[in-house]
């Protein structure tokens, strides 16, 4: 039974294909603003609809909306791969990889084979393609849905989504920086504006500062990147308890509007924050700003800029592993399996669900322990 009151209801159709499905897709946009999903999220459903309104457009001649069915979303997904494998082989041609152009030719071929089945739902996936290809099919799915319970004609479309490939994602391992390796990294960063010299870098006391206190607290919060480099000193205050003193870090979360605060020991980063108070021209200054001819930029720093000191810093300490996401990743296998912190605790300190945090940072939690 559907509840969506008819005044909300507009018609399946009201011109060709092509105009009918960027009607949808900006309703489908417009309904998650409302719903008030994050940019970055929302960014991800546009591509994916581009994309999609792109191979629309070639067949908007010979189909109309109620006719749309499982065969037209999988050719979709077919003719979609063919375009991220001929991509790849514009790439490799210079570098002649044995059999890696046979792969990816292998798989533009598959557009034009005429065995695929009834509703082309049985078709080769590379494994590196998956994740694209499953959130493709995934918005598409939802823009479907979205038109099922919101067209005047009761048209639906959900009754096919059985007939559709299924995308099974291959189980990898994920990096993630384990309790020593942790350890290492915050020690060196502790001291970091002290020894920053030794490893010849073309910087300057205040970017060691800055740096090493970005790095400090990503791996002490388990902040995402966004977050962290859109923190300003503002958001920072000292408070004592139990006999210990801690600052509390307020952190404007990248999925949302909601702020979370977070608390760090302040012996790791008491240097750094005096640093800054003594340094920045004002309170509401972001810490990633950066300093030139003689002033500072007062807008965050891109999170890219925080992921390549992230990797330097990984390599001089001789664990080879990369992306700031590993230490995210071993800042809640730390807190639950080393600290026993209850998961719906870590979950609220990170800023995630706890489903998430179960599916995609303790599958490993067996060989977490293990230096790799």
């Amino acid at each position: 039974m559907r509840f969506v009151d008819d005044s909300q209801l507009s018609p399946l159709s009201n011109g060709s294909l092509l105009e009918d499905m960027q009607f949808w897709v900006r309703q489908i946009l417009e309904q998650k603003e409302l719903e008030k999903v994050s940019q970055k999220t929302l960014k991800s459903y546009s591509n994916a609809l581009d994309s999609f309104l792109e191979f629309v457009s070639k067949y908007s001649d010979s189909n109309l909306m109620d006719n749309i069915g499982a065969k037209f979303i999988n050719r979709y997904l077919i003719e979609y791969q063919a375009q991220l494998a001929l991509k790849k082989i514009e790439k490799l041609k210079k570098k002649n990889i044995p059999g890696e152009l046979e792969k990816y030719q292998r798989i533009i071929n598959q557009k034009d084979e005429k065995f695929l089945g009834k509703n082309d739902a049985s078709f080769e996936i590379l494994d590196e393609f998956q994740n694209t290809l499953k959130h493709r099919l995934t918005v598409v799915k939802i823009l479907l849905k979205y038109i099922s319970y919101n067209n005047e004609e009761e048209h639906d479309y959900t009754a096919m989504f059985r007939k559709l490939v299924t995308i099974k994602i291959k189980e990898q391992f994920t990096q993630y920086i384990t309790v020593d390796e942790m350890d290492s990294v915050i020690s060196l960063m502790t001291i970091w504006p002290d020894v920053y010299k030794e490893y010849k870098l073309k910087s300057s006391l205040r970017s060691a500062y800055r740096e090493s206190l970005l790095i400090l607290i990503y791996a002490l919060t388990g902040a995402r990147s966004e977050e962290v480099v859109k923190i300003k000193l503002s958001d920072i205050s000292l408070f004592k308890h139990n006999n210990r003193t801690y600052y509390s870090i307020k952190i404007q979360e990248g999925k949302g509007d909601k702020i979370r605060e977070i608390g760090i020991d302040a012996g790791f980063i008491e240097k750094h924050i005096e640093y800054f108070k003594n340094n920045l021209p004002h309170k509401d200054c972001y810490i990633s700003s950066t300093y030139s001819k003689g002033t500072y930029k007062n807008y965050p720093q891109h999170p890219n800029n925080i992921r390549t000191f992230g990797n330097f810093v990984l390599r001089i300490l001789g664990i080879n592993k990369s992306g700031l996401h590993t230490f995210r990743r071993g800042y809640a296998t730390k807190r639950i399996n080393e600290d026993g912190v209850n998961i719906a605790l870590v979950a609220k300190e990170m800023g995630n669900s706890i489903n998430v945090l179960e599916k995609y940072y303790l599958k490993h939690n067996a060989v977490m322990s293990v230096v790799s």
